[in-house]
């Protein structure tokens, strides 16, 4: 790796993890087994998040106490113990907490913190799901949770120090979210795995595998994204409700008395596997997994850097003006026919910007560029006047934005 690649923010996906490719993740451990990667380049994650960024959040921006949790050994500090009556976290009283073994946990960092939130975007167009990002400050010797399996997957990126990490035989295979880890009674399998994760390290650890972490003899830094991945049973159960709006029959009541003793269940359970047919046999597969997608699309706020000043400055986008498409977008183009005419909609941050019929091929052109181009150079046939117009509207709606 080269020293301008250690400089760079890691902010997408495909760097977080490499050497591994993309493709060699999702074929050989998505869902399947845990991953670890040891870089020997310390300041590899460094640009993403930094002690010095926790302790600016901590002590500088007043930070509201619900933001913010500590757990000592598995064991939850009460918020009393580091937050001010008004309702803020008191630095002072928290780092008091964590010289006495407290890790500090800070859910949705990625929101205060533009390199962060860049990288959890480029996920979010990768696995099409939200996430939830914890912030994992250790002191050293310490440890936070205690051995347990989370009911969604996590990535696991050191920033600074060092964790001991212990991966467990696990009986839970991909739990779903109602199936969350309950200590009450686990026992831990027997350890298949120790690793220490340095600083520029990453794991990755597939839902239901069991583990647990400690620091080293130096304070631990690191983030944990959890994949919110939607499971074939949701889209399964979204389907059968789609097709109860469609179909009366599924939405008659089960017979009465079905849950008494000497109910007869044969001609209930007849109906039953009827229904069942009747249901799998309307349900459209393509409508179920597009209103997924529609919804995700619908929910994802924009993080647009500069959209205010880009507004203001749209009307000075002439020919020949170089623009880009904004990271890691989400988005749909679709054709749809009216009485009024044929018109081209773009489905991005949950609205939908129509377009005439024939600026199609720009349109697409101008999504689908890797990085800048100049308003003149798009495909399609439309003029450089029409290109213009076409660009202006995508600056205003947030999705291209002018360079320099």
């Amino acid at each position: 790796m080269t020293s301008s690649t250690a400089g760079a923010a890691i902010t997408d996906f495909a760097r977080a993890i490499a050497p591994i490719t993309p493709e060699q993740f999702f074929s050989e451990y998505f869902e399947k087994k845990h991953l670890v990667i040891r870089r020997g380049t310390p300041d590899y994650y460094g640009p993403l998040l930094t002690v010095a960024d926790i302790d600016r959040v901590l002590t500088t921006t007043m930070l509201p106490v619900e933001d913010m949790n500590m757990v000592n050994n598995g064991t939850r500090i009460e918020a009393e113990e580091y937050s001010m009556p008004s309702g803020f976290v008191d630095p002072v009283r928290a780092a008091q907490q964590f010289s006495t073994g407290g890790t500090i946990i800070l859910p949705g960092l990625h929101r205060r913190l533009p390199n962060l939130a860049a990288y959890c975007r480029d996920l979010e167009t990768v696995f099409s799901c939200d996430l939830q990002t914890n912030i994992y400050f250790t002191p050293d010797n310490a440890q936070g949770f205690k051995t347990h399996y989370d009911s969604h997957d996590v990535i696991v990126l050191q920033t600074h120090g060092s964790k001991t990490w212990k991966i467990y035989d696990s009986p839970m295979v991909l739990p779903l979210r109602s199936q969350a880890f309950d200590p009450k009674g686990f026992e831990a399998g027997n350890v298949i795995d120790t690793f220490v994760l340095n600083a520029g390290d990453m794991c990755y650890i597939p839902r239901g595998v069991v583990h647990d972490a400690i620091a080293t003899d130096e304070m631990s830094l690191h983030v944990t994204t959890g994949l919110l991945t939607p499971r074939w049973i949701d889209l399964l159960v979204e389907a059968i409700v789609e097709q109860a709006h469609q179909d009366p029959a599924l939405r008659c009541a089960v017979p009465p008395g079905y849950a008494n003793e000497g109910f007869d269940m044969a001609g209930a359970l007849a109906q039953f596997r009827d229904l069942m047919a009747r249901a799998a046999s309307g349900i459209d597969p393509a409508r179920t997994l597009e209103n997924f997608g529609a919804e995700f699309r619908r929910r994802r706020t924009p993080v647009v850097p500069g959209q205010f000043l880009q507004h203001v400055g749209a009307d000075a986008i002439v020919p020949g003006t170089t623009v880009a498409r904004r990271d890691a977008l989400i988005y749909r183009i679709a054709r749809f026919e009216d009485p009024e005419g044929d018109e081209v909609v773009l489905d991005v941050y949950g609205t939908e910007v129509a377009f005439p019929a024939h600026v199609e091929p720009a349109l697409r052109d101008a999504m689908a560029r890797p990085g800048p181009f100049a308003v003149g150079d798009l495909v399609g046939g439309l003029d450089d006047d029409g290109q213009a117009v076409l660009v202006r509207r995508l600056v205003r709606e947030g999705v291209l934005y002018a360079c320099g």
